[in-house]
């Protein structure tokens, strides 16, 4: 698995997860045990209030409006950064990005907060679709080099125990029948 699709599917993941709680919310046992689990784990990373959150099957989003749609945003630059890399139509700094990015989000906090503009869906909506985008020109390089080094890590382990277990069989073998040692000992001494 690349890096990138490591990533994708990762992501994919999380924003699914998103949408699957007010599914699972709405039937009864095991499904609403694991929502009220989900929306838990996501109030972590929002504040998940009913009036600033999508509605699915009578339910809310695990997380706001703004939050699903940096998740989408992210999810949708993480998809096509390929061909932005391509066409080098990023040529600005990272934090700049970021930074310009947070203005149009911290102008419809700050003004809904000091009552002169209200925060609406379509606001937070379009303010999370731009710091998601943002965000995957500033952490896409630096997510695809963690997730070479994990991967790579996990092909290293995966190895080491396939070789131990191969050992081990091969011990286990040759107690079982101990001629195959001596056969074995001959074997090496004749190359």
């Amino acid at each position: 698995m690349t890096p990138l699709r490591f990533l994708l599917t990762s992501v994919f993941l999380w924003c699914a997860a998103i949408v699957a709680t007010p599914v699972l919310a709405s039937f009864d046992g095991a499904a609403a045990k694991a929502a009220s689990l989900l929306y838990q784990f996501f109030f972590c990373v929002c504040h998940q209030l009913d009036s600033h959150s999508f509605h699915l099957a009578g339910f809310k989003f695990a997380v706001c409006v703004r939050c699903t749609s940096i998740y989408a945003a992210f999810f949708l630059g993480l998809l096509f950064s390929p061909m932005i890399r391509r066409t080098r139509i990023v040529d600005v700094h990272p934090a700049r990005v970021l930074i310009l990015s947070l203005v149009p989000m911290g102008f419809d906090v700050a003004l809904a907060t000091f009552g002169i503009h209200e925060s609406t869906t379509m606001t937070r909506g379009i303010t999370g679709l731009i710091f998601g985008l943002a965000l995957t020109i500033v952490l896409v390089p630096v997510l695809e080099e963690s997730a070479d080094k994990f991967l790579s890590r996990v092909r290293t382990l995966a190895i080491t125990l396939a070789e131990r277990n191969l050992r081990n069989l091969q011990s286990a073998l040759n107690l079982r029948n101990p001629s195959n040692q001596s056969r074995i000992n001959h074997a090496t001494k004749t190359r």
